[in-house]
């Protein structure tokens, strides 16, 4: 008879680089970003309130010289991060593979084509702290947003935000431990119920922490695992492949 912990493979990447890779390391690693998606709950699962909603912001120009356009879209950003000053609640960073850093200058900010030839823009990440036990988080997207539209680009430059909120954690291989205490009580409890007959084999708690966003605010963590349960006189065991 087997039991299996059911959990999905959230998206979990790492930092690949932003120019060089000297340039990467002077960014300081602040939180990552928690995708929302379609899924099935896992067996067992720690859910915490997510540290901040952040929506996307991009930045572009379809001046027709490249230098022309990265100075635009540099003048723009710098804009936004003075005005950034003035708030308590907000901040820019970049999102790299899903890993958030705060932009503290245009020195390094990343560059991309956009859609359209002659274009050129940045992708920036407006972020705000979300309240303990907030039942609405329309007033926060409305305040990034009106955030947004505060700063009028510089010549063709234009400031547009794209898409739905979601949120970041900081740290979330915190909540490791938790995870595990939580696998193995649900292990007890089986093992409790079956009586001293039988035996768990547990396995895949070494894996990498998960974590998935189920409502914009909140996010569930938990290791994919499974055990299984055999009986005491049973000595040997063979893999499963």
């Amino acid at each position: 008879m087997k039991f299996i912990g059911y959990g999905i493979l959230a998206a979990c990447t790492f930092m690949s680089g932003i120019g060089s890779t000297a340039a990467a390391q002077e960014y300081r690693q602040e939180s990552v970003v928690v995708t929302g998606a379609r899924i099935s709950t896992p067996g067992v699962y720690l859910k915490r309130q997510g540290d901040f909603l952040i929506i996307d912001v991009i930045v572009s120009s379809d001046s027709r010289d490249y230098a022309l356009r990265r100075t635009e879209i540099e003048t723009t950003v710098d804009a936004l991060l003075a005005q950034a000053t003035d708030y308590d609640d907000i901040s820019i960073s970049i999102d790299v593979n899903g890993l958030i850093y705060p932009l503290e200058s245009t020195e390094e900010l990343p560059l991309s084509s956009g859609s359209r030839p002659d274009t050129s823009v940045a992708n920036l990440v407006l972020r705000t702290p979300i309240p303990q036990d907030i039942s609405n988080i329309q007033p926060l997207v409305q305040r990034l947003e009106q955030f947004a539209n505060l700063v009028e680009g510089e010549g063709r430059a234009t400031v547009d935000t794209r898409g739905g909120p979601t949120v970041s954690v900081v740290d979330p291989d915190q909540y490791r431990g938790e995870v595990i205490d939580l696998i193995l009580e649900e292990v007890e409890d089986v093992t409790s119920t079956l009586g001293n007959n039988y035996r768990v084999i547990l396995t895949g708690i070494d894996g990498r922490m998960q974590w998935q966003n189920t409502d914009n605010v909140n996010v569930i963590f938990y290791i994919p695992y499974n055990y299984t349960v055999i009986p005491t006189s049973l000595t040997t065991v063979l893999p499963d492949y």
